[in-house]
This record gives C-alpha cells, structure tokens and sequence, in this order.
C-alpha cells in the first residue's frame, strides 16, 4: 500500500452534488456508516459522498440501487432530490490526477474495480495521515468524479446551496 504522507495536497473550493431520498438530510453520513462505501467500511462514522458533476452523483445513486436489484425506475419524479453543496478544503488527496495515481503507483482501473478493499484502506490511510476529502474516479460514471469528504477532520461544515427534485430514470443517461 503507498504511503500518503507524502502525496500533494489539493484545494477544493466548489459546488459538490449529492442525491438522496426524499426526507433524508443531505448531509447525513447515516448510509455510508451502516453499509460502507466504497472508501469506507461499515461502523465508519462521518464519511459523506458526492460527486462533481450533478450527472455523476444521479448515476452513482441508480447505480447503488440497481447492484441492490432496486430498479430507479421504480420511483417518482419527486421521490431522489439532487443538492448542490459547498465545500472549501485545501487537504484533499485528488486520486483523479495521473502524477498523484503513478506516485502512490496506483492505476485508475485499480479504483473503480468491484473489489473495493483497495479502496477502503485508501480512504482509512487518507483520513489518519490527515485529508479531509479524497477526490476519486466514478465506478458509475466514466470521467466523472466523486468526492469522498470526512467530515470529522474538515475545519467546515459543507453548506446546502440549492436543491431540486431528480427523476432517476430520466436524469441519469443525460
């Protein structure tokens, strides 16, 4: 496993997109806590997930859904909201840049496999050498990009900008 001391420090200071169920607070870190994700296991508190692009964070959640046998199509057009959220880091470990991938000597397809036991000691590693937010590659999306933020070491809350309702099936192949 590389060492993450030493890799370069990105800042963040932009809207972040999260979908979650109507009723759900936006920035509950609930569902990453009892199922895991993918950069964190189960019982892991304060790890929450969004995504770059408003079209990363729909097909992340239909993804989510379709691997649990759950059709999105299933649901209403008020039934997902998309929220737009500010976050403003400057310890983020952007595993999307290629420099920062060869120096841990970590490839892309590493990270988006369906093993994610890389992953999740990644993300362990990430928050005890002191990142508040890892940026990573979408399994869901091709290009897109997701940011995992730990909340427990950022020096801020993320703040709700915006937010609209998400028709699952239509949204995501757009």
């Amino acid at each position: 496993m590389p060492n993450l001391d030493d890799a370069p420090r990105t800042v963040v200071s932009a809207p972040v997109y999260r979908v979650v169920h109507r009723g759900i607070d936006p920035l509950s870190s609930r569902g990453s806590e009892l199922n895991g994700g993918r950069y964190n296991s189960p019982g892991t508190k304060g790890v929450l997930y969004a995504s770059l692009e408003k079209v990363t964070a729909i097909a992340e959640v239909a993804k989510g859904l379709t691997t649990r046998g759950i059709s999105p199509e299933e649901y209403g057009a008020d039934d997902w909201w998309a929220y737009e959220v500010e976050l403003t880091s400057n310890r983020v470990l952007d595993l999307t840049d290629q420099k920062v991938l060869e120096s841990l000597q970590l490839s892309a397809e590493s990270l988006v496999a369906d093993d994610v036991g890389l992953n999740r000691q990644i993300g362990r590693q990430a928050f005890e050498a002191g990142y508040e937010a890892v940026i990573a590659p979408s399994a869901a999306r091709e290009g897109g990009k997701n940011l995992v933020i730990f909340l427990s070491a950022t020096g801020q809350v993320p703040t709700i900008k915006a937010s609209t309702p998400v028709n699952l099936s239509q949204e995501r192949s757009s």
